[in-house]
């Protein structure tokens, strides 16, 4: 196979080599990245105390039977969620029914001969009256009536509690909330008072944390706290204080500070460990910025400000959160723009083109 090569003259090689080197080809420059802006700003706020504690229900009740029986249908288990009048267990009624049926009959009875002892003693009063009854024989048919009375409420007060005993043969959940602890099974034969479920509702829940002696008389009640927990890094909440307990433990020095949260969604558990943060002290001069001006890379925490249409990473550490805004502390000014959208991908030095949070470009 027969190659051909070019050969260039010495002299055109020199004019190309001098031309590049004259006018060096350019790297291509990304267009302008679109950002939002906030400036960093100055204000007074209070920097908090944050405690430890453990989340617990509102309401937590060991469900108890109010007779004695035996289980027939055990429908929920742990971890189930109940309304409120959901059927927890269910007994065996028979002998009560029967029970029930001979007392009603002893009651007809009863009220037969009531009524019969009654009519008696009209006609024993008007014999009495005739002269021919003794005063006796009245007495004796008034003792007969009032027996017959006597036991007829008797026999009502054994109906009455045999419908109770049969009303309370199906056991309803008091409220609702979530099986966190089954105490019987099928078949169990269960004793006036023994346990049935465990039931918890976490619709609003209540953190208790201690707080030291110095801080107490800086707590009140209706306070506001914010709660943030290990379980749920991206959730922050805002509490209220609903209780202070004004003993001491003896040992830490510590009074307990209950704080209540709403939790209708059922994103916190029970048992969740729980930082609570109070505002406490005289407030103090901060910079601060949007939360969404933080950009965290390899658990690095800065943000971007932009310097003459470039974007310029500050690093920075965060400090107070005050409502949308947080402090920050590091090389930065009042008043610096600082990108608060666009900033998760941006590179130092890249151009960017500041718009507003409509996408338009910002007017100047």
């Amino acid at each position: 196979m027969n190659i051909t090569r070019i050969v260039f003259p010495p002299l055109l090689i020199s004019l190309i080599v001098g031309f590049v080197v004259i006018f060096p080809v350019k790297a291509q420059v990304p267009p302008p990245s679109p950002v939002v802006i906030a400036k960093v700003e100055e204000q007074k706020v209070q920097r908090p105390i944050t405690l430890v504690g453990n989340s617990e229900p509102s309401k937590r009740s060991l469900i108890a039977s109010e007779i004695s029986g035996l289980v027939e249908s055990f429908p929920v288990k742990e971890g189930d969620y109940i309304k409120k009048g959901d059927v927890l267990a269910i007994f065996e009624t028979k002998p009560l029914e029967i029970r029930l049926r001979e007392a009603k009959a002893s009651k007809r009875e009863a009220q037969a001969r009531y009524e019969l002892a009654q009519k008696n003693y009209q006609r024993f009063q008007e014999l009495k009256n005739k002269g021919i009854a003794s005063i006796q024989q009245l007495q004796d048919m008034e003792s007969e009536q009032k027996a017959w009375s006597a036991k007829t409420s008797q026999l009502q007060a054994q109906i009455d509690r045999y419908e109770y005993d049969l009303d309370k043969a199906k056991i309803v959940a008091p409220f609702s909330g979530y099986v966190t602890n089954e105490r019987t099974e099928v078949g169990q034969w269960i004793d006036e008072g023994g346990p049935v479920v465990e039931l918890i509702d976490i619709d609003t829940v209540e953190i208790t944390v201690d707080a030291p002696e110095r801080y107490i008389s800086q707590i009140k009640l209706d306070d506001k706290a914010t709660v943030n927990f290990d379980a749920l890094p991206d959730v922050t909440l805002e509490g209220m204080v609903s209780s202070i307990v004004p003993q001491a433990d003896k040992a830490a020095r510590t009074f307990p500070v209950k704080i209540v949260i709403d939790n209708k969604d059922h994103i916190i558990k029970s048992g969740m460990v729980a930082r609570v943060s109070f505002l406490i002290g005289e407030p103090s001069l901060v910079k601060l910025v949007p939360k969404d001006a933080i950009v965290e890379r390899n658990n690095l925490k800065f943000v971007i400000v932009v310097n003459n249409g470039t974007a310029q990473p500050v690093p920075v550490n965060t400090g107070v959160a005050y409502k949308n805004l947080i402090e920050i502390i590091g090389p930065i000014n009042i008043g610096q723009p600082v990108v608060i959208r666009g900033n998760e991908r941006l590179q130092p030095g890249q151009p960017v083109k500041v718009v507003n949070q409509d996408g338009m470009p910002e007017k100047k």
